[in-house]
C-alpha cells in the first residue's frame, strides 16, 4: 500500500470530524483532500479509504456530540453534595478550583477559603480525595462579548457542563486508587518545586518539569507571549525528545538490552503523558515516539510523517474536540511543516542554517493559528526564538531536571540567578516598541488566504525564492491590515463589561477612534494569603483583547466620564497597551485617588490629559461629537460625568455616564437636542432616566450598561418600566451581551451578542 496514505487518512478524519462540528472548515478541508487526491491521481483504492475514514469520523463525532449533555441539574437552594476530586486542585490566594466528579460527571468546584488556616488544610487534598460539603450547581456563563475567549464551550469541551459553588465543606477522606498514583506522583512534584524552589522560579519550574503554567507570574507570561517563545513555557515536543534521549542512552549505558529498553521507554512515555498535565505537545510527541518505537518491531518502519498522522487519527477518533484545542492545533500544524519541510531544513551541513531554518518554518506555520486566537503576532519571534530555543534546550532544561533531581543549595541558588535574569532580560526586551504587530481577526476567507500564502511560501522556499516568498506575505498581511484599520463600516460597540461602562465609537475609513470609559472593578483590601497571582482584569481580559480583535492599535481620544473605578478600572491596562493620543477627564476629577493614578500613567506615557467640559467638541462624524456637560469645573461625582452628543451613523446618539436626575435637569434646561439612542445613566439606576428626560428627548433605543445580577439591582424595574411604556427599544448588557450598532452610509444595524 502507498506509504502516503496515512497523511490522506488523517485530512480524511479532520475533515470528516469539522463537517460534523463546524462545517465551513470541514467542507474546506474536504475540497482541498478531494483537490489533492485528483491532481496527484491517486488510485481509487486510495479515495475509498478516505472517504471510510471520512464517514467514520463524521459519524463519530456526530455520536459523541449528541452525548455531550449532563444528567445533573440545578437546585434553587444551597443542597449537600458528595464529591470526588478527579484532578490536582488550583489553589491561588483565598481560591480552591478543581474538577469533580458527582454522580460520574465531571464539574468545575470552586471554593473561597474563610481563613489562612483554612488554606494551609486544603494544601494536602489529592486527586481521589472524597468529600462532604454544601454546594449549588450553576451553569457556566456564555461568553458576553464578541471575539473573546469562549469559557463555557471550552468547558463543554472537556465534558463540563456545571460550576460547583461550594459553601460548606463537611471534610474530605483520602479514597484514591491505583489509577490515582501518576497524579499522586506529579502533586508531590509540584509541592517539592513550591517548597525547595525560590517563589521567584517556582512557576516557570513548574511549567518546564511538569507542565502547569498556573504559578508562572503574569509578567513573566506576558513578556514571553509578546516575545513569541510563550511555547517554552509548556512541555514541548523537543523537551519530550529530549528528555527521552537521555533515558535512552543512560539505561544503554549501564548495560539494558535494546528490547528492554524500548519497552522500558514506552512505560516512561505513557507514563509522562499524565505527568505532565496530558498536553496536546507532550501527547503528540509522546504518542508519536511509542509508535515509531512499536514500529521497530515489525518489518515495515514508519516515517515520521506517518506517525504524525496516525497519532492524529487515534487522538481525534477518541476525542474531536481536540480539534478546537489552540495547543492542538499548533503542534500539529508546527511538526506537520517540520516535517514535509525536512528536506529543505536537513540540506546543510551548518547546525546554525538548520536552526535558522527550523525556526522560520515553526514561525511561519504558527501564524494564522496566532492571529486567529489572539489577534497579534511577535514582530521579533524569529529572533528570540533563535536565542531561546537552544537556551532552554542546552542549559535551561537540562539545569532544571539536575536541580529537582539533587536539590543542592548552590545549585538551586545558581538555577534562580539563570531563571531571574531570563525574566528580567525577557521583560526589558518585550518593552521594546513595535516588539509585536497587531493584526485583529481574520474573516473567514481571509484565514484560508494565509493558509495558501504559506503554502507558496513553502513551495518558493524549495525553489530558493525568498524574496518573492517574503513580499508575498507582507503583502496578504498588509492587506488584511488594510482592511481592518480603513473599514468602510463603522461600529458603535457596548462592551458587556459586568456593572461598568466601556463604549467603543469606530467611524468608518479610520475616521475616529473613540473609547468611553473602560470599566473595572472594585478592589476590597484583602491579607497577604488572599491575594490571587492571576487576578481577572477587565482592561487586561476584556476591553485590551477586544480591542486588538478589532485591529485598533491606537485611540483618538479616551473619554473617562467621571472618577468611579467601575468606569475607569481597566484604564491602566489600556494605557499600557494602545497608542492614546490624549485623555479627557472631567474638571477636577483628578481629585479622586484612582484617576490620580491612571493620570500619573497618562503623563508618564506623554499622553496629553485635557479637562473638558461644555463646549468642548472635536472632529468626528459629521458635526463631531461635543461634549454638553459638565457646564463647570465643580468636580460634584455622578451629575458631573462627561456627557457626549453626536451624530453617529446618521442617528443622534446621547452618551451620559453616570448622570442623574439633577444632571439630567439641567440639560433639558440648557439644551432642545434631538437624541435617537440613549445610553441610560448610572446603569439603569432609579436615581436617572427620569420620566420629564424621557417626554424631553425621546429616544426610540435605550442602552443600558449593568452587571448581569449586580448587587445594586441594576437596572431598576421602574427604570424599564417607563422605558416599556413608552415604546422604546431596550438593550441590557447583562442581559444581552454586549451591543453593536453597524452601520455603513446612512444605514445601520442593532445587534446583540446574545440574542
Amino acid at each position: 500500500m502507498n506509504r502516503g496514505i496515512c497523511l490522506y487518512l488523517a485530512f480524511s478524519v479532520l475533515s470528516g470530524t469539522l463537517l460534523a462540528l463546524q462545517f465551513h472548515w470541514g467542507a474546506v478541508v474536504l475540497a482541498l483532500l478531494l483537490l489533492s487526491i485528483f491532481l496527484r491521481k491517486k488510485t481509487t483504492t486510495i479515495l475509498f479509504l478516505c472517504l471510510l475514514f471520512l464517514f467514520i469520523s463524521f459519524l463519530n463525532s456526530t455520536i459523541q456530540e449528541k452525548r455531550q449533555k449532563t444528567v445533573l441539574s440545578s437546585e434553587p437552594e444551597t443542597v449537600d453534595l458528595q464529591i470526588v476530586i478527579n484532578d490536582i486542585p488550583s489553589i491561588d490566594g483565598d481560591s480552591f478550583v478543581s474538577l469533580a466528579q458527582i454522580k460520574n460527571e465531571k464539574v468545575l468546584m470552586r471554593y473561597y477559603f474563610s481563613s489562612e488556616k483554612e488554606k494551609r488544610k486544603f494544601q494536602h487534598v489529592k486527586p481521589g480525595f472524597l468529600c462532604e460539603m454544601k454546594g449549588q450547581l450553576t451553569e457556566p456563563k456564555p461568553n458576553k462579548n464578541p471575539n473573546l475567549f469562549h469559557y463555557k464551550n471550552y468547558l463543554a469541551h472537556r465534558g463540563v457542563y456545571w460550576i460547583l459553588d461550594v459553601q460548606a465543606f463537611g471534610g474530605c477522606v483520602d479514597e484514591s486508587r491505583w489509577k490515582h498514583a501518576l497524579l499522586h506522583l506529579r502533586f508531590d512534584g509540584l509541592k517539592k518545586i513550591e517548597r525547595d524552589f525560590p517563589s521567584s522560579t517556582v512557576g516557570v519550574t513548574q511549567a518546564l518539569l511538569f507542565g502547569e503554567t498556573g504559578m508562572v507570574a503574569e509578567d513573566t507570561m506576558k513578556a514571553f507571549r509578546e516575545l513569541g517563545v510563550v511555547h517554552l513555557l509548556a512541555i514541548s515536543g523537543l523537551h519530550v525528545g529530549l528528555i527521552f534521549a537521555i533515558l535512552y542512552y543512560c539505561l544503554l549505558r549501564i548495560g539494558v538490552t535494546k528490547e528492554s529498553v524500548t519497552w522500558i521507554c514506552i512505560v516512561f512515555l505513557l507514563c509522562y503523558i499524565v505527568l505532565t498535565g496530558a498536553s496536546p505537545s507532550v501527547t503528540r510527541a509522546s504518542s508519536m515516539l511509542i509508535v515509531i518505537l512499536l514500529s521497530r518491531k515489525v518489518a515495515n518502519k514508519l516515517s515520521t510523517i506517518e506517525s504524525l498522522s496516525i497519532v492524529f487519527v487515534v487522538l481525534v477518533l477518541y476525542d474531536p474536540y481536540y480539534v478546537f484545542n489552540v495547543g492542538f492545533q499548533l503542534s500539529f500544524m508546527v511538526s506537520f511543516s517540520l516535517v514535509v519541510s525536512s528536506s529543505i531544513i536537513l540540506n546543510t551541513s551548518s547546525s546554525i542554517s538548520q536552526l535558522v531554518k527550523v525556526t522560520l518554518v515553526a514561525q511561519l506555520s504558527s501564524l494564522p493559528i496566532i492571529i486567529f486566537h489572539f489577534y497579534e503576532f511577535s514582530l521579533i519571534g524569529f529572533f528570540t526564538n533563535l536565542l531561546y530555543v537552544p537556551l532552554f534546550s542546552v542549559i535551561v532544561l537540562p539545569l532544571t531536571i539536575l536541580v529537582y533531581i539533587l536539590s543542592v543549595e548552590w545549585l538551586i541558588l545558581l538555577h534562580r540567578y539563570l531563571m531571574d535574569g531570563i525574566q528580567w532580560v525577557s521583560t526589558i526586551i518585550a518593552s521594546f516598541p513595535f516588539s509585536t504587530i497587531v493584526m485583529g481577526k481574520p474573516p473567514f476567507l481571509f484565514l484560508i488566504g494565509y493558509l495558501i500564502a504559506i503554502y507558496v511560501v513553502f513551495v518558493w522556499f524549495e525553489k530558493k525564492k525568498y524574496i518573492l516568498s517574503i513580499l508575498l506575505l507582507i503583502f496578504w498581511a498588509s492587506i488584511h491590515m488594510l482592511i481592518n484599520t480603513y473599514n468602510p463600516y463603522g461600529e458603535v460597540v457596548f462592551l458587556d463589561v459586568g456593572q461598568g461602562d466601556a463604549t467603543l465609537i469606530m467611524l468608518p475609513y479610520n475616521r475616529g477612534t473613540y473609547l468611553i470609559d473602560t470599566g473595572g472593578e472594585v478592589q476590597f483590601p484583602k491579607e497577604e494569603w488572599e491575594e490571587r497571582k492571576n487576578r481577572f482584569s477587565v482592561g487586561e481580559d476584556i476591553v485590551v483583547p477586544f480591542l486588538k480583535s478589532k485591529g485598533v492599535t491606537s485611540i483618538d481620544a479616551l473619554i473617562l466620564t467621571h472618577g468611579d473605578l467601575d468606569h475607569i478600572g481597566g484604564s491602566e491596562a489600556v494605557l499600557e497597551e494602545m497608542k492614546v493620543k490624549e485623555v479627557l477627564i472631567s474638571p477636577n476629577s483628578e481629585e479622586k485617588g484612582e484617576m490620580r493614578k491612571i493620570m500619573k500613567i497618562a503623563r508618564k506615557k506623554k499622553v496629553p490629559v485635557k479637562e473638558a467640559h461644555y463646549p468642548y467638541r472635536w472632529a468626528g462624524d459629521n458635526d463631531g461629537l461635543h461634549i454638553v456637560s459638565p457646564q463647570d469645573e465643580e468636580y460634584e461625582g455622578n451629575n458631573d460625568s462627561i456627557v457626549l452628543y453626536g451624530e453617529i451613523g446618521s442617528l443622534k446618539w446621547l452618551f451620559t455616564g453616570d448622570l442623574e436626575e439633577q444632571g439630567e435637569k439641567e440639560f433639558i434646561r440648557n439644551f432642545d437636542l434631538p437624541i435617537d439612542v440613549l445610553k441610560v445613566g448610572h446603569h439603569g439606576s432609579n436615581t436617572s432616566t427620569t420620566e420629564e428626560f424621557l417626554v424631553e428627548t425621546n429616544p426610540s433605543v435605550a442602552v443600558i450598561s449593568a452587571g448581569e445580577t449586580n448587587r445594586f439591582g441594576h437596572p431598576h424595574p421602574e427604570v424599564v418600566e417607563r422605558l416599556e411604556i413608552r415604546g422604546i427599544t431596550i438593550y441590557s448588557t447583562g442581559e444581552n451581551g454586549a451591543i453593536t450598532y453597524r452601520f455603513w452610509d446612512k444605514n445601520g444595524t442593532f445587534s446583540a451578542h446574545l440574542p
